[in-house]
């Protein structure tokens, strides 16, 4: 299995495609740690069971830095230390118009999935780069954002995800770590290197995607 003994975090396996990435790495053969809802840890670990997969749920507002800090304290207790981030990190649309969207709805949205994007990565970081090995995933939204009035909060979430994985990349450039974007819209996978297109129909699909990327981007 190319992901043996990996270990992969999966923040926001609350609802597709998160939980079915979650799955499927642990079907590669990494040892998986999924962040989400108690129900959806259940089912996720449920099927990890049955073909014999490794999977560790564990609970945390990863918006929060204390709850990140905590996280991963007791990851690398319990697991090591770990190898593979993916933000699965839920956005909830607002749908309103700027003018009526509120502070904390705008917070909600768009600061939420960026924040715990960002306190994922400076707590996780110093230990790839010690190794010289680890890899970055964010997956955009599964909505089709800016096309329609009212997704003005959304949008901006998901554009800034892409700038702050743009940025990222160019930062740790030569640290041997990856850092990878994916949408299950368009398919498509930015990395350092140059983007590259992938098939994905359907959520299982698509975590298939982004495992075999994965696998593809694989350093040390």
């Amino acid at each position: 299995m190319g992901l043996n003994n990996k270990i992969a975090l999966v923040i926001g396996a609350d609802e597709m495609p998160g939980s079915s990435i979650a799955i499927e790495l642990a079907r590669a053969g990494a040892k998986v740690v999924v962040e989400g809802s108690a129900g959806v840890q259940e089912k996720v670990l449920r099927t990890v069971e049955k073909f014999g997969g490794d999977a560790l749920p564990i609970r945390g507002d990863m918006s929060i830095e204390t709850d990140v800090r905590h996280v991963v304290d007791n990851i690398e207790a319990i697991l090591g230390e770990v190898d593979i981030v993916v933000n699965v990190y839920p956005t909830r649309s607002v749908d309103r118009l700027i003018e009526e969207t509120s502070y904390d709805q705008w917070d909600q949205t768009h600061g939420n999935k960026i924040r715990a994007t960002f306190l994922c990565c400076k707590a996780l970081i110093p230990s790839m780069k010690r190794r010289g090995y680890g890899q970055i995933i964010s997956i955009g939204s599964s909505q089709l954002v800016g096309q329609n009035s009212g997704q003005t909060a959304i949008t901006a979430s998901e554009y800034g995800i892409i700038g702050l994985n743009n940025a990222l990349a160019k930062e740790l450039a030569g640290t041997g770590i990856q850092v990878l974007y994916m949408s299950p819209i368009d398919h498509i996978a930015y990395t350092q290197k140059e983007p590259f297109c992938i098939s994905a129909n359907g959520p299982d699909s698509f975590a298939k995607s982004v495992v075999l990327s994965t696998e593809q981007n694989l350093i040390g």
